[in-house]
């Protein structure tokens, strides 16, 4: 009795276990084939970037005194951001401008002593027209001849040497306007104007801090030209060009699609990863903007019309060959496909499928790929044949 018993349960285990792996039916999911378009995108990751980004500084060494804008702060061309001790450069203004006042009251100086040789030359030339007829009539000597032209050579070194003088002294004054104007320029530069419309995005100094021509203040992405800055696969290459459309998913908010035009493609593919850097613009600016967040972008490189195509979730293998399984009389029964383009979602189905017909797939809980032949069944939630 007890070998019956036993013998009992080794079949009837056996056969549970022959009905669950030979002869149940699998539950299934199904989605039904269709025509329709098939969209061919390329892939893409990277992060949000501003095609001009710059680093804001000083040209002079000083210590910094105020600092206007901060982290995060939008700013505008012309905009003042930053200020450096000005107390020395504002001393080197006015001993300029004091050099100038002297070296100007000089030169009018120089224009009277000018004015005064002219008259003690006229007067010596005078002297010398009333000398020489009196000594062509013997009423004057040859001597006085002699003085009243020694007085107008003298009178002309001393207009000669007036002259000199002023031209010098107007180079002096020169000297020090651009004098003048070279410290005027430097205590300028004691304030950090903004080149450009933007965003800080990072507050390289802080108040007090001693800077040099060179160092950071602040770094400021301009807010003319943002993009997706992401890496693309080079086997689309010969696809891309610039103006496509694509479709841009940010990773803080990737329910949300926005979208841009392909604007730069890259010239030198990552001799590593085999991608090559594409820019897309945003049709419109993305709201929170922040740089550097990441991406998922799509690029549409072709779109086929009115095609065959399949969900690509239903795809499988069998013998090597791709393809998928159909419900045929409450059965799973294997279809060998010829496919054309790849979609995100859809593929398109070139050989195999003639009509709409009903795809089948193992529930997503099932991890047991579906074999031939094996019977199927629909969960209740499921008609069978929904389209994707």
């Amino acid at each position: 009795m007890k070998r019956i018993v036993t013998w009992v349960i080794i079949l009837g285990a056996a056969a549970f276990i022959l009905y669950n792996v030979f002869w149940r039916p699998r539950e299934v999911v199904s989605r039904q084939s269709s025509s329709g378009d098939i969209v061919l995108e390329a892939l893409g990751t990277g992060s949000i970037e501003s095609r001009k980004t710059i680093e804001l500084g000083f040209e002079l060494t000083g210590r910094i005194t105020e600092l206007l804008v901060d982290q995060g702060d939008t700013v505008v061309k012309g905009q003042e951001l930053a200020r450096l001790d000005a107390a020395t450069f504002q001393a080197e203004v006015a001993l300029a401008e004091q050099e100038v006042a002297h070296t100007k009251a000089t030169v009018r100086r120089l224009g009277t002593d000018i004015g005064r040789a002219r008259a003690v030359l006229q007067g010596a030339q005078d002297n010398l027209d009333r000398t020489k007829p009196q000594v062509e009539k013997g009423v004057a000597t040859l001597e006085l001849l002699d003085v009243a032209e020694e007085r107008v050579k003298v009178a002309l070194a001393e207009l000669s040497r007036a002259e000199a003088a002023l031209l010098e002294g107007e180079q002096v004054v020169l000297s020090a306007a651009r004098k003048l104007d070279r410290a005027k320029a430097d205590l300028e530069k004691t304030t950090a104007i903004c080149p450009l419309d933007g965003v800080v995005i990072r507050r390289e100094s802080e108040v007090g801090s001693i800077v040099s021509p060179g160092t950071p203040v602040l770094r400021i992405a301009s807010t003319e030209t943002i993009w997706a800055s992401v890496w693309v696969d080079e086997t689309y290459l010969d696809g891309l060009r610039v103006g496509l459309k694509a479709r841009i998913a940010l990773r803080s908010a990737p329910e949300e699609i926005l979208l841009g035009k392909v604007a730069r493609i890259g010239r030198e593919v990552d001799r590593e990863t085999r991608e090559l850097l594409v820019d897309v613009v945003f049709d419109s600016t993305p709201k929170n903007l922040v740089f550097g967040q990441r991406v998922d972008l799509w690029i549409e490189l072709k779109v086929k019309k009115d095609v065959r195509r399949v969900d690509a979730r239903f795809l499988t293998y069998q013998d090597g060959e791709e393809g998928v399984f159909i419900e045929v009389d409450g059965r799973a029964e294997f279809r060998r496909l010829k496919l054309g383009i790849r979609g995100r979602e859809l593929v398109e189905v070139l050989e195999g499928l003639d009509s709409e017909v009903t795809l089948i797939a193992p529930l997503a809980q099932s991890n047991k790929p579906l074999n031939r032949n094996q019977r199927v069944v629909f969960p209740k939630q499921d008609s069978g044949g929904q389209k994707p």
